[in-house]
Parts: C-alpha cells; structure tokens; sequence
C-alpha cells in the first residue's frame, strides 16, 4: 500500500509545481524551528495492557526539513493466555536506536529508519524452554509515511521488521480534516511474530491539540490468532520542541 501511495505522489509532483502547506499550520507544528518530538502513550484490550515512550531527534536542524534523523524508543507490554487449566503472563519489553533519513516531496513525506534493538522477553509461570524467555538483541527496519492528496484529505501507513522472532507490524490510516482542528477516519493493523498474529479495525481521531501537546486516539475491533477477539483502545500525545 506505502509503495503505491509513493507512486502516486511521484507522478502528481512531477505533474505540477510542489505546493508546501505553511509551517503554521495548526497540524504539522509551529513557525519555529522544531528539533525534538517526544511522544508517549498507552493501548489496551482485554487480554493486554501496553504503554510506550520515544523521542524523534534532528541533531543538524528541524525536523520538518530533509535530512537526518534519529529515533528513540522503549515500549512495555503486558499480555495473558488462558488454556484448559492455567493461565500465563507474558512481558515485553522492547527497546531501540534507529538513525534514520526524512524525505517530504510536495504534500508526501517518508521518514526510513534502520537500526539496533533489544527484547526481554518474560513469562509467567515460568516456562522451562529459552524460546519462550530472555534477552536478545537484533536489527529493525521502520518507515512511516504521510500524504495529504487534498488540503481535506491525509493517508497514513507505517511498517516495521524485526529480525528477533521475526516480528513485524503495519498500520494504514485515511482520514478527512473536520472543523480545521483535527482527523478523523478509519484504521486497520496487524502485528506478528513466531508466535501469534493480532489483527485490528477501527477508528482514529488524530492531530487534535490542547496547548502544547497534539494528541491521538482509536478504537475498534482485535482479534488473533487465539481465537481471542474483542475491543481496543489507545490514546497516545506528542509535544514538539
């Protein structure tokens, strides 16, 4: 989906003149320059639990021009299963350092990021096999886009691989700007490893700002490869710097 939506933004801005929305747009920052962008937020589902922190680096200028990036992020998750007679408990936490690169050609921006990153990996009881629990390090490979075909319009997709126990994830997003304040539109997810997969379908508000922080949220359906289905929730906010 990402590659096409590239392909699409291309030959659109090969077509005709690039057109850069002003810096004081109330969704992409301020008129100043911005180096730093933290961001920090919490989802949960019935069978999970998991709260996330992270920053975005411009260590040569602004974040909001072409160039170098870093990106920093930890999150902890939370998860139970049940079976016939017990139910486990596992905890994740995940870590990362990813230099990265931002390109913005006209409304289509795509920001690369490769890099080291880290698992521990708990369960509860414990479980007498190494696949199950530890530490392990590995390399990941992320990229987030964002295209506005129309000043009323955004598309939103990311993605990312992990080489420990081959986890991967993606998420696409649309949404349409509402009382010039914020977007609203629907979303679909899915994340995987060696273990399980976890589908998503719902609904995000994002963008929506109160005094320095920008905030998002979304709910809708899970399900996975348990069988185990039902309703998520998350609510996430940035501040920029």
């Amino acid at each position: 989906m990402a590659a096409l939506l590239v392909w699409a933004a291309v030959g659109r801005s090969m077509a005709q003149p690039a057109v850069t929305p002003p810096l004081t747009d109330n969704l992409s920052g301020g008129s100043r320059p911005e180096r730093f962008l933290f961001f920090s937020g919490i989802d949960l589902w019935s069978n999970g639990l998991a709260g996330y922190n992270g920053m975005l680096l411009a260590p040569k200028g602004d974040l909001n021009n072409d160039g170098f990036l870093v990106r920093l992020f930890m999150s902890d998750n939370l998860e139970r299963y049940d079976t016939a007679t017990q139910r486990f408990t596992t905890n994740i936490f995940r870590a990362s350092a990813l230099p990265g690169w931002r390109t913005k050609r006209g409304d289509l921006e795509i920001r690369v990021f490769a890099g080291p990153t880290l698992e521990i990996r708990g369960v509860k009881p414990d479980v007498q096999t190494g696949k199950l629990s530890g530490s392990r390090f590995g390399g990941q490979l992320a990229s987030e886009l964002w295209w506005e075909p129309t000043p009323a319009m955004m598309v939103a997709a990311s993605g990312a691989i992990t080489t420990i126990y081959s986890v991967y994830s993606a998420r696409a997003a649309a949404g349409w700007r509402l009382f010039d304040r914020f977007w609203i539109g629907p979303e679909v997810s899915v994340s995987t490893d060696r273990f399980s997969t976890q589908y998503r379908i719902g609904t995000h508000l994002t963008g929506f700002k109160t005094g320095m922080l920008e905030w998002s949220v979304g709910a809708g359906l899970v399900e996975d490869s348990f069988d185990r289905s039902g309703i998520y929730g998350r609510v996430s906010a940035l501040l920029r710097k």
